[in-house]
């Protein structure tokens, strides 16, 4: 059995995973702290055993990205009360035996919103009913927002829906409804593989009251974003939830403060350094 006998390791999976900034970002920290400790991307076809060649590699913890935020709850040895809530969870950490699971996507999200707009009582509606989705709906649940839901599975959504007793509709009838939302996330993975991808909804939805979010950081402009941000709304980029998200996944991991210190400036700067890299 092969095992670090010097520095700690972590890594993001996923699948895909080649667009992840995570590296560069959760690298930068570890540095700025004088850590001794290496972070990896690896992309995941099987994922219950390839978490068990993890653990036995000896790895310390772990960044789960789709389309396993779901899963990792049901593999995972145990999780957190509010990673059970949600039904996803996007952080493991290393057990003796396994791994235990949290979420920290929502406190990424939360505090990406809540820099930009105030989100209690807003009328949100949130595009998705993935792992990714559940986590943003529950933190502006808990926020005081309004919530609806919108997917194109009708099933899947009603049923994130009811969990959180918020109002659904098909996507396809999202531009049809009377109801005025004034703060819009974007949560699943389109425009991922292509930046010039349709956006989900038309040009005609977004009006200059709203402040919108799309998760998807790579690329850093989406069709979705450049829409939101041509009709005059604020738009929040999916680098803050990113990074926020990441500085809790670190919290956890390492039991030490990562956020209001010079390490999450050096996060930052270590992502805007790659989203520049991507784009030249």
């Amino acid at each position: 059995m092969i095992r670090p006998e010097q520095r700690k390791l972590f890594a993001v999976i996923g699948n895909p995973v080649h667009h992840s900034l995570s590296p560069a970002m959760m690298s930068a920290c570890f540095e700025a702290l004088g850590l001794s400790a290496l972070y990896a991307a690896f992309y995941v076809d099987e994922l219950e055993r390839d978490l068990g060649v993890l653990h036995r590699a000896g790895f310390s913890g772990l960044s789960v990205t789709l389309p396993y935020k779901e899963m990792v709850c049901r593999l995972a040895e145990r999780i957190d009360d509010t990673a059970r809530e949600i039904g996803a969870a996007n952080t493991l950490r290393r057990t003796d035996s396994g791994w235990e699971g949290c979420n920290t996507d929502w406190t990424g999200a939360l505090r990406a919103l809540s820099a930009a707009c105030e989100v209690q009582g807003r009328s949100a509606l949130i595009i998705g009913a993935g792992g990714a989705a559940r986590a943003v709906a529950y933190g502006l649940r808990k926020a005081g927002a309004v919530l609806t839901i919108a997917n194109r599975c009708v099933e899947r959504g009603q049923s994130l829906a009811s969990l959180l007793q918020a109002d659904f509709i098909p996507l396809n009838m999202v531009e049809k409804t009377d109801a005025r939302f004034n703060l819009v996330v974007q949560c699943t993975s389109s425009g991922l593989a292509d930046e010039r991808e349709s956006p989900i909804v038309s040009d005609t939805f977004f009006r200059p009251e709203m402040t919108v979010m799309d998760i998807v950081y790579s690329p850093p402009s989406t069709a979705f974003s450049r829409a939101a941000r041509k009709a005059g709304c604020k738009v929040v980029s999916g680098l803050d939830m990113l990074l926020y998200q990441g500085a809790a996944q670190l919290e956890w991991w390492l039991a030490r403060p990562i956020f209001e210190t010079p390490a999450i400036d050096a996060m930052r700067g270590a992502l805007e350094e790659a989203v520049n890299d991507k784009t030249r």
